[in-house]
């Protein structure tokens, strides 16, 4: 979709946004400016302009009506609060996002095909090549590191044993590379698998602390067991908050990764195919 579509879209959702908060709006005005309805034993006020009646006798006082109970007031809680009721284990949770937040944002910005493959230095190493200054190509090899430079050097230090054995250096190189560039985001694997575990290792504390109260209590009060459960339900919420989102970055930079990798390794083939008539 292009930047007008996205635009279009964006603005369609916060008019949404904007009509449901202004509805909600007035419904709660309206609610609290409503006038007060009478009582079911309230009469009718006098109509203007209608004769007085005559006084009627006054009826026997009436046994007060038993009031209803109120409603108890559940308190409202902050997010800090909703927090704490996951104890040290959803801390534990919550701990992991900003460590997978800057893990995506580190190999979202260094895994990049314009970092594994710059094209002014396939550029270069073009030069050097037509030039056949192959010691100067290699320096600057050694010099730069990335999936370019690491592949091309293998390539460059076996070109005295033929075109056959510089191939099978490169592609020895570009698996290595590869292989480091799945170890690195293999981090963001762990903490998309742990926070759902630790989310279940809440699960089962709270459960064993709700069961643990039960089989000394007469009388079961659902009360004393909320704490337990609570935290049994907040935890699994924290985990699967956290694995979600960093699950689905993982295999997004998985999937980048690959492409790139495929990509980088067309370009240094081209780059390499002038060694192809070595022997």
């Amino acid at each position: 979709m292009s930047v007008k579509g996205w635009t279009i879209v964006v603005l369609l959702a916060l008019t949404v946004v904007a009509v449901g908060l202004a509805f909600g709006l007035a419904q709660a005005v309206a609610g609290e400016s409503a006038p007060p309805a009478p009582g079911p034993g309230a009469a009718p006020g006098p109509k203007a302009g209608a004769p007085e009646a005559v006084a009627a006798p006054e009826p026997a006082p009436e046994a007060p009506a038993t009031a209803a109970p109120e409603a108890p007031k559940v308190p409202r809680e902050s997010l800090m609060d909703q927090l704490n009721k996951g104890g040290v284990i959803g801390w534990i949770i919550m701990a992991l996002s900003p460590v997978a937040l800057a893990l995506i944002i580190e190999n979202a910005v260094t895994l990049r095909r314009d970092k594994m493959c710059p094209p002014e230095l396939v550029q270069e190493l073009n030069d050097y090549f037509n030039e056949e200054q192959y010691e100067e190509a290699l320096e600057l090899c050694n010099v730069e590191k990335n999936f370019l430079t690491a592949v091309v050097r293998s390539g460059l230090m076996r070109m005295d044993a033929g075109w056959e054995a510089m191939q099978q250096a490169m592609a020895s190189a570009a698996d290595e590379e590869f292989t480091n560039y799945q170890l690195r985001i293999s981090w963001l694997s762990l903490i998309g698998n742990i926070a759902p575990m630790l989310g279940l290792l809440g699960t089962v504390q709270g459960m064993v602390g709700a069961f643990g109260k039960i089989a000394y209590m007469t009388v079961v009060k659902p009360s004393a067991l909320a704490r337990e459960i609570n935290v049994a339900l907040v935890t699994t919420f924290q985990g699967l908050t956290v694995a979600i989102p960093v699950m689905c970055a993982y295999q997004y930079i998985a999937n980048r990764i690959l492409a790139n990798v495929l990509a980088s390794t067309a370009t240094v083939g081209e780059l390499m195919d002038r060694f192809r008539g070595k022997k």
